[in-house]
């Protein structure tokens, strides 16, 4: 009994520390708290556990998240993925509930990040983001520098003068030789954000890796941009700090939050960044 009450009051500590919440108003209330320090915030609500979520309802939430962030005066936007929205399996008019819930954000001056998924829907997602973004020019893609592709990708948003957020990727891509060597990704990394202070307008360095901050934190120095640090809650809490406070970089946290949130402490878990 003791033992189960000990690993129990571990999983508590652990949700406590890298997941806002069960409910939105957990979330919000985090978020809040966190935007006093100085900290922007990114809530992601995760509504179910499986792949399969209620498009619908989860277009619902965005919309009341929307509203809830406006009235309480949350600085920071609100992140999901195309597959959490429904689209573009929830069949006609999937677009248009789509475009209704970014509406819902912009109206309250909330920006969408739109999540990139699994290699095989890499250009769907991007294809809609390019398609959304001719209505709501502060919506935001991520593009992840794992994946050969993402050169082309990353051309195709400068010259839209588009917003990215760029990861390494949590997706293994099998067929592209080199794409699962950490020492790659942290090259390509390396050489794409060297390509968003180029010629970038407006971007994310979003990661947690010590020799990529060091090296985004010089480039901005040197060539300031438009840009900000994103990192998971819960994670590099001494960075996020050393970088507000004593580096002047604005840095914002993605909040994880929802019945569904325990897959993304199991997911950190498993790529072993806790």
């Amino acid at each position: 009994m003791e033992k189960k009450m000990s690993e129990g009051s571990l999983l508590k500590a652990m949700e406590t520390r890298y997941l806002a919440g069960e409910t939105r108003e957990e979330a919000l209330e985090r978020a809040k708290l966190l935007n006093k320090e100085g900290i922007g915030t990114i809530l992601w609500p995760i509504l179910s556990e499986d792949n399969a979520p209620d498009g619908d309802l989860f277009l619902k939430e965005v919309k009341e998240l929307s509203h809830q962030m406006g009235l309480t005066m949350i600085r920071g936007g609100i992140s999901f993925s195309l597959s959490q929205s429904g689209y573009p399996s929830s069949g006609t008019g999937a677009m248009d509930h789509l475009r209704s819930a970014i509406a819902a954000a912009e109206e309250y001056s909330i920006g969408c990040w739109i999540d990139m998924e699994e290699g095989n829907r890499v250009g769907e997602t991007l294809e809609t983001f390019l398609e959304l973004r001719k209505k709501f020019a502060h919506l935001s893609i991520t593009l992840q520098a794992r994946l050969d592709r993402t050169e082309k990708d990353l051309e195709t948003i400068l010259n839209k003068r588009a917003r990215v957020r760029l990861v390494k990727g949590q997706y293994p891509v099998s067929l592209e030789p080199g794409s699962n060597d950490p020492d790659q990704i942290r090259r390509k990394y390396q050489s794409y954000m060297e390509w968003l202070f180029s010629e970038g307008a407006m971007f994310a360095v979003a990661t947690h890796d010590e020799e990529l901050l060091q090296g985004a934190s010089k480039l901005q120095n040197a060539h300031p941009r438009m840009m900000e640090f994103q990192m998971w809650m819960g994670q590099r809490e001494d960075k996020i700090r050393s970088l507000l406070f004593e580096g002047g970089f604005p840095v914002t946290l993605v909040l994880p939050y929802g019945p569904g949130a325990r897959k993304h402490l199991k997911a950190i878990q498993e790529l072993g960044e806790i």
